[in-house]
């Protein structure tokens, strides 16, 4: 006769069950909680690296087409703070195909898909040693309507240059790096960041982030303009 299990042997194989499986399920979820980790680092870095591409290709086109008027004129390309950066640069240019006179709200260049409703522009005579900012409203035929009047004349060949604005900016309650470009409004470039500065020397940029989760870690980068 084949005498079946007692119940205490019932009972020691059950312990000795759940805590084979106990053991089981707490390597797998540390497992998964490693694995999880990795991955948030990973997209932590990649998060990382993509604001560092987006700062220094934005830095890089610091003061572009705009060079020979700021020399000029005195205006500035790059300002920053503790908290904030701004950068200025040209992305597209023409020269008028005629005079423009104070008074008048268009002036004459050649068609140029960057010259579109809504963006801002530089418009600038060497020799007459004036310039203005306006605001491009359409094109009517060759000649290109702005928002607001000129305030100045301006001779044939003068040069009007399509502006663009990057802006960055540190909300300290967020803990977030934003990005506005132009006219629009601040969107989240990178969050669980604790520092951001730029410094600019001679030719030089240099600029740092520093993550909250990784405090030890400040990814410094300097490159030449």
């Amino acid at each position: 006769m084949i005498k079946g299990f007692s119940l205490v042997e019932v009972l020691v194989v059950l312990a000795l069950t759940l805590i084979i499986v106990s053991m089981i399920v707490s390597n797998v979820m540390e497992t998964n909680r490693c694995g999880q980790k990795i991955i948030n680092n990973q997209q932590r870095m990649e998060s990382i690296f993509h604001t560092v591409d987006t700062i220094k290709s934005d830095l890089t086109k610091c003061g572009m087409r705009l060079q020979e008027a700021a020399d000029t004129f005195g205006f500035t390309t790059f300002e920053h703070t503790d908290q904030s950066l701004r950068v200025l640069y040209g992305v597209a240019e023409e020269v008028l195909l005629e005079k423009g006179f104070s008074g008048e709200s268009a002036i004459t260049v050649n068609r140029n898909d960057y010259f579109s409703s809504r963006k801002e522009i530089l418009i600038y005579d060497n020799d007459r040693e004036c310039y203005e900012f306006n605001l491009i409203n359409k094109y009517e035929g060759d000649r290109l309507l702005l928002t607001y009047e000129l305030q100045n004349d301006y001779s044939m060949n003068s040069t009007a240059v399509v502006l663009k604005e990057v802006q960055y900016k540190i909300y300290e309650d967020q803990n977030t790096l934003k990005r506005k470009v132009n006219r629009g409004y601040f969107q989240p470039l990178i969050e669980e960041v604790t520092d951001f500065n730029v410094t600019y020397y001679r030719n030089r940029f240099r600029f740092f982030t520093a993550s909250r989760s990784t405090r030890r870690n400040r990814f410094a980068v300097t490159f030449f303009s």
